[in-house]
């Protein structure tokens, strides 16, 4: 599997990072998790078909986030692969009628022999002869009407696991808990709305092979870098912070 940061930034772009986005890849699907804008241009920049994207997820509806659904789709449906279908996965209930309101406001229509919108849930989610994704709530958004409305996910290509953790609350308490039980190959972790500090033991307890940093805070730009890799040292397993455009191989 290779795996893209596309957009590395926090809730706005910086003077060196666009809003997050991330591909993964898999046998012959392209896969996203988080569609902030601009992921079209940067999915092109990289010389990746559009039209080969089987799926979509969004961890929450927030437009750093899902800012960038529109070109995505605009895409798929004017270059539509008869070939490929494209599942997106949207996290709040009413997500899809508004989204395709503001489509429509657009003039782009999208048909179901191209694109699905599903309503994530906590359990498996996604799965084909490549990979497979589970959701695990956190919240991030407050959940509403006993159901959550934002998620980590598990992406499994055969016996390797990734944990994406979206973006998580203040006080760390819905760090996704399965990371302390079962092994991880890479954890993709955001970096900007907990103290780095006082998450350090919980980083310690989890069973991953990897760590990256994503959705990256403005105080860990620039000369900013050398203090989160300070911070992380004792940390029993490779770290790295996220940049826009880079590649990793699992």
């Amino acid at each position: 599997m290779r795996i893209t940061t596309l957009g590395t930034s926090h809730g706005d772009s910086t003077y060196c990072r666009f809003n997050s986005s991330t591909l993964y890849e898999s046998g012959d699907g392209l896969y996203l998790v988080d569609c902030g804008s601009p992921c079209e241009a940067l999915l092109w920049r990289k010389n990746k078909d559009i039209t080969r994207i089987r799926a979509v997820f969004c961890t929450h509806m927030h437009d750093d986030h899902a800012g960038g659904l529109t070109e995505i789709i605009k895409i798929l449906v004017k270059y539509a692969d008869p070939k490929n279908h494209t599942d997106i996965y949207l996290t709040e209930p009413g997500a899809e009628e508004s989204l395709k309101n503001w489509l429509h406001a657009m003039r782009v229509y999208p048909r179901e022999e191209v694109v699905s919108f599903k309503l994530t849930e906590a359990g498996k989610v996604y799965s084909d002869e490549n990979i497979t994704v589970s959701a695990y709530p956190t919240e991030h958004v407050t959940p509403s009407r006993g159901r959550a409305n934002s998620y980590s996910y598990v992406i499994e290509e055969g016996s390797k696991r990734i944990m994406h953790t979206g973006d998580l609350c203040a006080d760390f308490h819905d760090y996704p808990k399965i990371l302390f039980e079962e092994y991880f190959d890479l954890l993709v972790c955001e970096s900007t709305h907990y103290d780095m500090v006082k998450a350090q033991p919980q980083f310690a307890r989890s069973r991953v092979g990897r760590l990256i940093f994503n959705h990256v805070g403005n105080n860990w730009h620039g000369d900013g870098e050398s203090k989160l890799f300070e911070i992380c040292k004792g940390l029993p397993y490779p770290v790295a912070l996220a940049h826009d455009g880079d590649e990793y191989d699992l």
